[in-house]
């Protein structure tokens, strides 16, 4: 596993090197390997992304609110998966609300002082099934999600060769970067956005990827799908705007519930009352 070995040390230094040159040279340094990605065929019921309202927002009014980022001259940082100046669409299914909201709620981001979180759920239904790359758990994380260590046992026993032990190397250290907590281990995203795009650039048939979520302990999970996917293989449903209020520790339970009562598609508006 020597070539992964060298390799990994030196994503790492290049992880750790604040100039302006260290993420293309992540970036080339991955383009230039060749990566076997877990894929999966996934249609769930229904995706839903969650918001935070800020500044005393009332209710979002229309889908793109709700959706990703599409004012790309302010995204300034980099996110798990998206580059600056990059939007990409974050999202859980319905059967992993519970996920989205522990992704969201301030307090599990370090915001120990908060007692009231303001949300609003979209909804999109799905006309086709997605093809997502599956970021495999890590040694440290396995045992937790019954299809992600499925699919890991599958890849591992794929091949019984040297160059595949050097591959395998490789996408634990991947792995292992992604169930980072950036607060506990003063990390950042820049492998994690490298591999992502790589897996965008290097696999065009796939809409995106699905990788066990840190703020659930690693039992629920997390879709992030490419823009272009969300406008030709989704549509927006529903909308929900919900209080949560915090009762003990990192314990919020909501408190008020507002649904909307349609949506105008020719206005593109959601209607609330």
């Amino acid at each position: 596993m020597e070539h992964s070995t060298e390799l990994i040390s030196k994503l790492k230094l290049l992880k750790e090197d604040n100039s302006i040159n260290s993420y293309p040279h992540i970036k080339n340094i991955l383009k230039n390997q060749r990566i076997a990605v877990a894929v999966v065929k996934y249609r769930p019921f229904k995706l839903i992304r969650f918001r935070r309202h800020n500044n005393g927002e009332e209710f979002f009014t229309s889908p793109e609110q709700l959706s990703y980022r599409k004012d790309i001259l302010n995204i300034k940082n980099f996110g798990r998966a998206n580059e600056p100046g990059q939007g990409f669409f974050y999202c859980n299914d319905n059967n992993n609300q519970d996920t989205g909201i522990s992704e969201i709620v301030s307090v599990f981001r370090g915001n120990t002082e908060s007692t009231e979180e303001v949300l609003t759920i979209g909804a999109w239904n799905l006309k086709d099934s997605l093809n997502l790359a599956m970021i495999l758990p890590s040694i440290e994380n396995s045992g937790i999600h019954e299809q992600f260590d499925q699919m890991k046992e599958f890849y591992n026993s794929f091949e019984d060769s040297p160059e595949y032990e050097d591959l395998k190397n490789l996408n634990e250290f991947l792995a292992n970067e992604f169930s980072l907590d950036l607060e506990k281990h003063n990390s950042n995203y820049k492998i994690t956005c490298a591999f992502s795009n790589y897996i965008k650039e290097t696999f065009p048939e796939l809409d995106g990827l699905m990788y066990t979520s840190l703020k659930s302990e690693h039992k629920g999970i997390n879709i992030v799908l490419w823009p272009e996917v969300v406008e030709t293989k989704t549509e927006f449903f529903a909308a929900r705007k919900s209080i949560y209020k915090r009762i003990v520790d990192k314990t919020f339970v909501e408190v008020k519930i507002f649904d909307n009562k349609g949506f105008d598609k020719d206005k593109n508006e959601i209607i609330w009352k």
